[in-house]
């Protein structure tokens, strides 16, 4: 029973990751007008995105497995996001977004590993 609502956990929370990722696509080759609020809110944007879509990836891995697996298939999507933005003639392609996402997978990361740690605490304290 416990493996059953495990699998059915993991297919919720990767129904999610999809639909975020194409939510973030489609967002992402829409035209967009010049205003931004501050110089950086591209990037700002790109690793709050990025942290996100790992954090629903790290709920979409079977139990036990690396979160490292992680890493190469959100950095595809991303460079395969910022090369369907060269293509639309009102996006641009930048290195720097891509910079970005990798910040945000790193902030992403580091918040499942502070949970972990947070979590092991806790159960040592309880015993």
């Amino acid at each position: 029973m416990a493996g059953a609502r495990a699998m059915t956990n993991v297919t919720f929370w990767r129904a999610i990751l999809l639909f975020g990722l194409i939510a973030v696509l489609l967002l992402a080759l829409l035209p967009t007008g010049d205003k931004m609020v501050f110089s950086g809110q591209d990037k700002l944007v790109h690793g709050i995105t990025f942290a996100i879509l790992f954090l629903l990836s790290k709920q979409s891995l079977p139990a036990g497995a690396s979160l490292w697996l992680i890493y190469p298939g959100l950095m595809g999507y991303g460079i395969l996001m910022e090369v369907l933005q060269g293509l639309t003639g009102y996006r641009y392609m930048e290195g720097m977004d891509l910079l970005a996402d990798l910040l945000g997978l790193m902030v992403g990361h580091l918040v499942v590993l502070s949970i972990r740690k947070a979590q092991r605490k806790l159960q040592v304290s309880r015993l």
